[in-house]
């Protein structure tokens, strides 16, 4: 029989902002490491792949409740327990890759989240937060108070649909409109109204499919970054497996399987 591990997408910030390459090499280096939280005792292992992306595995579980005895299911005989209570059945699994290259983090256990929050903080002197990324451009608007990244992707057909918008990069070297063009811009302004409606412009060209990606990311009043995605991220990714005789997933598979999803998806 075929299960499946499905991943939920979130935004990993750092001391209010996006990640670093030498923060994410420090705390996804490819250390073994055995931690106690919340009473679940943690087997974790990390891996950093091709500098992109950023892998946890944790096989866990706790030592209490622990019963005096075992039943043994085919002959119904009450067994004493073997297992003390300071050992501990790893039956339960976590699975998180972090993509740099979307700015995405991908968790298998929601319930995990806080485990995920503390373990990363084990590594940074900032306040490491897990956060939802904004759908909803109006959400996204009235939170932020600053805006920092403006990214999007367009195709040619939007020259002659909006001309003033992108009249200066209509042949901007002399060869005709690109078939493609992708912008990253800069800045580090507040919020106000024209700002505003300048993304939300881009939002409906984006809506509408005239620009093909768009992301924002923007900082709110706890000067934390906040970041707005639509549809050039995967929200959920579901990788199916078959369990082993323990009826765990392995975990190199899972592993496997997900970064080839995502190479896959964003086509690098």
């Amino acid at each position: 029989m075929t299960d499946s591990v499905s991943f939920s997408s979130f935004a990993l910030v750092v001391g209010g902002k996006l990640p670093g390459a030498n923060y994410l090499q420090t705390a996804f280096s490819p250390e073994k490491m055995n931690i106690v939280h919340e009473e679940y005792s943690h087997q974790i292992v990390r891996e950093v792949i091709d500098g992109r992306f950023y892998w946890l595995y944790s096989n866990f579980g706790k030592a209490m409740p622990h019963r005096d005895i075992v039943i043994d299911i085919q002959s119904g005989t009450e067994l004493a327990n073997p297992r003390t209570t300071h050992q501990v059945e790893p039956n339960d699994q976590l699975f998180a890759i972090y993509d740099s290259e979307s700015s995405i983090f991908y968790i298998s256990n929601l319930m995990k989240k806080g485990f995920l929050r503390d373990f990363l903080s084990k590594f940074t002197n900032e306040e490491v937060v897990v956060k939802n990324i904004y759908k909803n451009i109006s959400d996204f608007l009235g939170v932020i108070k600053s805006l920092e990244t403006v990214k999007f992707t367009g195709s040619r057909d939007i020259f002659s649909r909006e001309g003033d918008l992108f009249s200066s990069l209509k042949n901007i070297f002399g060869y005709g409109e690109p078939e493609e063009f992708s912008i990253e811009a800069k800045y580090r302004i507040p919020m106000k109204d024209a700002l505003k409606d300048g993304i939300l412009r881009l939002a409906g060209l984006q809506s509408a499919g005239d620009i093909r990606t768009l992301v924002c990311i923007g900082k709110d009043e706890r000067e934390f970054e906040n970041v707005f995605n639509t549809n050039n991220f995967i929200n959920k990714i579901s990788v199916p497996l078959q369990k082993d005789n323990q009826l765990l997933f392995p975990p190199d598979e899972v592993k496997t399987q997900a970064i080839t999803k995502l190479r896959c998806a964003y086509n690098v």
